[in-house]
């Protein structure tokens, strides 16, 4: 990934019950895009390192945080300077998948096609060059 095209974003949500903050942390620690993940209580963190025309997908988390992770409410910040990295980011994920690692069909987001590429994650990604595409 170039460096100059990525972006940070940390996540901080809420959940309705501190096993469903475990339950989503655990599961969204294989996003490909996800620098790390954890809860506490009811909270949930999340550090990513994400494409920098892909903002658009942690804003959709905090615009509706029930539909697109399952919390109760969700606030994303990003980050000027400080980089992080990801499996995506070093290059180590292969599109092998046929369902995101978090359990997401990409194939039916209204986003996927228009605006998205898909999981890196996934023999459904579209980009640079990737198989399914």
């Amino acid at each position: 990934m170039d460096e100059q095209r990525a972006v940070t974003g940390i996540l901080l949500g809420r959940a309705s019950a501190p096993e469903q903050a475990a339950a989503i942390a655990q599961t969204y620690r294989a996003c490909p895009y996800c620098a790390s993940y954890a809860s506490s209580g009811d909270t949930v963190f999340g550090l990513f390192s994400l494409p920098s025309d892909h903002r658009w997908w942690l804003e959709w988390v905090e615009e509706h945080p029930a539909e697109t992770l399952g919390l109760r409410q969700a606030e994303v910040f990003f980050a000027r300077q400080v980089r992080v990295a990801s499996p995506w980011s070093r290059g180590e994920v292969e599109p092998l998948l046929e369902r995101a690692p978090c359990g997401a069909e990409c194939a039916g987001c209204p986003r996927y096609r228009h605006g998205c590429e898909g999981c890196p994650a996934t023999s459904g990604w579209r980009g640079d060059g990737a198989a399914g595409g």
